[in-house]
């Protein structure tokens, strides 16, 4: 075999030989040729005495990667390598990166600094990575063994804190236990902590001394805030910042602090965070103000995955304001937010999810500023739990039902709402079918049950003992069976039986308690009383006392129906193939429906008991009423059994054309659910044609614009008091019918870019032109963002005018126009319009809130301004992250503004 040059063999024999001395010494340096003996074979008993070899305590625990993109030159007496351009050193978790790396065996050293060019210019800034830990300086010197290193000018980053040092200690971290993580330690001279990560920081906290602890915390002792690199007076004494990767228990420092002129001095924010479990943590924040205000939050997140998530918030106020005899006046208020959602893959076939969301005394209303705060006036809640039975038609729920006025207070709850259901079966049908269906294979049953418990009440009163007392609950079954018959093929007949329970744990009693209130009319002459009057209109002679009767009552009812329906097509098609208008189609669907149910006058005593209205003799009325008058559920009336035809005519009205441009057939709907419907009750003696509804939609310009319309036509002339009377109208007046009733709606919504959007479809496309294209005007994408949404609505109004006439009147029942988005002034600047909502009929604006906001890079500028409320905001900070307490806030919201 050829030996390799001297030069490179005697190169590759030093470095072994500082790698691996002791064991270099029993290996030869050269290749042995094939020996063609056989191996001798060891005895059994032969043994190996590894103890007589001896490891330098100079030897490194792994091999040194190393690697030069330019050159590398080898000092062999200094057991020293010089690595040039691109230069690259590994070892174990260690990765340096640099223009020019020095290894130096002799010290276990590796020194890493910026190269000169052939220009001069210096490049390759040290990059240095141990593990998750990196930062970049133009120069470091790093022991192997030590695992300690200096480092100049270094930058590096932990989560978003950027930390930039002048001179910097930098000690790897060593950990015995491997579960543990072994965090790295950097001590840091004349450092600068931002977030911003521009090469020359916009901002930061200068600190003389500096002490970071990987992926846990950052320390810092004396400093002062730079803007821009000045100084300013702003004086931190210390400060913790953690860094930390994991969630950790800890207090949380309050980021706000609030001066109210109302209220006083006070803070926001300061609280406590609790990981309770690794898919839930909790947090409990305070607000107080030296006025007396505060209040508590508490918010619970949740995530398990693939199986569900949500967000549970309690929040608790105390507002305590001075009226105008400086007395302390409190107003408490309570919210309850939760949202659960379970994941699809959860579970075949449970479902548990929903939202709650209670509030009383006007909790948010009173506490918050938002347009979404002030005029949200509904509140609902909706839970529920329902398991369904594969391969089986059965299910059942259960769950909460809450709505709420915000305005009138009133709160309604039905807790809980549970609902069996068995789906529509055919018990008669064959399993195995043999031969033509048989008539009563095609009878159906369905049946479900139900249960439901409601409380309504004001919100303040919700937890009351005389709330929960007065709750209305019941339970309902309800079973029916139909029949489906094909008359002349074309008219479907369904006759139909339907029977209902109802079952309650009370009725009511209605009596007069024998107390009279009496009111009086003060009769004054120059200034003093001379007589009271007793007022009959405004006394009360005697009270009205409803008491339940608890126990189990039950009452039935069921009733019987029958219903016809069809389908008629009205079709036109065009006799040229490529004309614009292609054909019409015209869908009618009649429908006839009559039935009977029983007649609870008959059962007058059962069902209906008397009271009466006044205590004094001879001067009151008695006055009927129905047991189940409380009940949850349907309950007996006092109408007499009649029999009534219902009739009902659906349209849907579409056309085809023919698109050139595109060389296709397309659908156009004009309307869609134009219906008419009214009923004729023969048993009647007066009256026995109802009125008669229509309405319907239009959708215009591809859904941006929604056109609906309703009308009432009554066949009957009105007295002058407007009431109908036993006369018809075109017996009166000469007409068919009269309209009573037109309302007419157009609702239009869209986005500006949603607008051009179609514009530019419609817009034919050109020719093209030859020469140099001119630069699109595109001055309109700046509003693509913007919204615009506008309502009006007309209603006609009859207003009686004497002798059965009446006056017809259209008035504007609705017209507001409403602007949101964002409009881009430049790449930093934009114009922010929250809300700005104008009603042409008060003629005034609604809650118009609006404002600008500035991007600085690592800082923003905004300010918000509500007129209407006398509020505004002004905000100049740091992005949100952990050094987001540095910034200007400066408001006056609604407690100050006192509206």
């Amino acid at each position: 075999m050829q030996k390799l040059p001297g030069k490179y063999r005697h190169f590759f024999q030093i470095a072994c030989l500082l790698l691996c001395a002791p064991a270099l010494a029993q290996i030869s340096d050269t290749i042995p040729a094939p020996d063609t003996l056989a191996p001798v074979a060891l005895k059994d008993s032969a043994t190996v005495d590894l103890s007589r070899i001896k490891i330098s305590n100079d030897a490194l625990d792994e091999v040194v990667e190393y690697a030069a993109e330019d050159s590398m030159w080898f000092d062999v007496k200094n057991k020293q390598v010089h690595l040039y351009g691109g230069a690259t050193v590994k070892y174990t978790s260690l990765n340096i990166k640099a223009g020019y790396i020095l290894l130096d065996y002799a010290n276990s050293e590796i020194s890493a600094q910026q190269l000169a060019d052939s220009t001069g210019q210096l490049a390759g800034l040290p990059d240095f990575k141990d593990g998750e830990q990196a930062f970049t300086a133009t120069r470091l010197r790093y022991n192997f063994k030590t695992k300690k290193g200096i480092i100049y000018e270094a930058r590096t980053q932990q989560e978003d804190l950027y930390v930039l040092g002048e001179r910097a200690k930098f000690i790897s971290g060593i950990s015995v236990d491997t579960t543990i993580k072994a965090r790295n330690t950097i001590y840091n001279q004349n450092a600068l902590l931002t977030t911003c990560d521009d090469p020359h920081p916009h901002f930061g906290i200068r600190t003389r001394k500096l002490k970071v602890i990987q992926d846990k915390i950052a320390v810092t002792g004396l400093s002062n805030l730079e803007v821009g690199g000045i100084p300013t007076p702003l004086i931190i004494p210390f400060g913790f910042f953690p860094i930390t990767k994991t969630r950790k228990a800890g207090l949380i420092i309050p980021k706000d602090f609030d001066f109210r002129s109302v209220e006083g001095f006070g803070i926001e924010g300061l609280g406590w965070y609790q990981p309770l479990s690794e898919h839930m943590d909790a947090t409990l924040l305070l607000r107080a103000f030296t006025g007396g205000t505060w209040g508590l939050t508490a918010n619970s997140r949740y995530n398990y995955r693939y199986r569900n998530n949500g967000n549970f918030n309690l929040n608790y106020n105390n507002r305590v304001t001075e009226n105008a005899m400086a007395e302390k006046e409190s107003a408490k208020s309570f919210g309850l937010q939760w949202t659960h959602t379970q994941d699809p893959k959860a579970h075949p076939s449970r479902r548990f999810s929903g939202s709650v969301n209670i509030q009383t005394n006007r909790d948010q209303q009173r506490n918050q500023n938002d347009y979404a705060s002030v005029f949200e006036n509904s509140l609902s809640s909706n839970l529920s739990y329902s398991k369904t039975f594969p391969g089986k038609p059965y299910q059942y729920s259960i769950g909460l039902r809450h709505s709420q006025n915000t305005q009138t207070r009133q709160m309604d709850i039905t807790l809980p709402s549970a609902q069996f259901t068995m789906q529509r079966i055919f018990p008669f049908k064959r399993k195995i079918q043999v031969g033509k269906e048989l008539w009563y294979e095609k009878l159906s049953v369905n049946y479900s049950t139900k249960l439901d418990n409601s409380i309504r009440t004001v919100d303040t009163l919700l937890f009351e003992k005389e709330t929960l007392e007065s709750a209305r609950m019941g339970i309902q079954h309800q079973a029916s069976t139909d029949y489906v018959i094909k008359l002349f093929k074309y008219i479907n007949i369904t006759p139909t039986l339907r029977y209902e329970e109802n079952w309650y744990p009370y009725t009511i009693d209605k009596h007069l308690i024998d107390t009279t209130i009496l009111a009086y009319d003060t009769i004054r002459q120059n200034g003093e009383i001379v007589e009271l009057k007793v007022n009959e209109a405004k006394s009360n002679y005697g009270v009205l006392e409803t008491t339940r009767n608890w126990g189990f009552y039950s009452f039935r009812k069921y009733d019987a129906s029958i219903s016809a329906s069809t389908s008629l097509f009205l079709t036109h098609k065009a006799k040229r193939k490529k004309a614009w208008f292609q054909g019409i189609r015209h869908k009618m669907s009649p429908t006839v429906s009559t039935g009977f149910g029983p007649d609870f006058s008959r059962q007058q005593d059962r069902y209906f008991k008397s009271y009466y209205t006044d205590n004094r003799p001879g001067r009151g009325d008695t006055l009927l009423y129905g047991i189940y008058d409380d009940g949850y559920y349907n309950k007996p009336s006092l109408g007499k059994r009649e029999i009534s035809i219902g009739f009902g005519v659906s349209n849907v009205l579409e056309f085809k054309y023919y698109s050139a441009k595109r060389d296709s057939v397309y659908k156009k709907r004009i309307f869609d659910g134009l219906n008419f419907s009214g009923s004729y009750t023969p048993t009647r003696d007066s009256l026995k044609w109802s009125t008669v509804s229509t309405g319907g939609l239009f959708r215009l310009f591809k859904g941006i614009s929604n056109l609906t319309w309703n009308v009432t036509f009554d066949p009957y002339i009105a007295d002058a008091k407007g009431n109908r009377i036993n006369k018809f109208a075109i017996d009166e007046k000469k007409k068919l019918v009269r309209t009573t009733q037109f309302g007419i709606a157009l609702n239009t919504g869209f986005q500006v870019k949603q607008l051009r959007d179609l514009i530019s479809q419609n817009k034919k496309s050109t020719p093209a032109t030859s020469g140099p294209r001119l630069p699109k005007d595109d001055l309109l994408s700046i509003f693509d963002n913007f919204r615009v949404d506008h309502r009006i609505s007309f209603t006609r109004q009859l207003i009686p005018t004497g002798y059965g006439t009446a006056r017809d009147t259209f008035s504007i029942g609705t017209n507001s126009l409403n602007f949101s988005g964002s409009v881009p002034l430049s790449a930093k600047w934009s114009l922010d319009v929250d809300n700005i909502s104008y009603n042409f009929i008060s003629k005034s604006l609604v809650y118009p809130s609006f404002g600008f906001t500035r991007d600085l890079h690592c800082w923003s500028l905004s300010f918000r301004w509500q007129p209407d409320r006398g509020t505004y905001e002004f905000f100049l900070g740091v992005k949100p992250g952990t050094l987001d307490f540095i910034k200007v806030p400066y408001r006056k919201n609604i407690f100050d503004a006192q509206l």
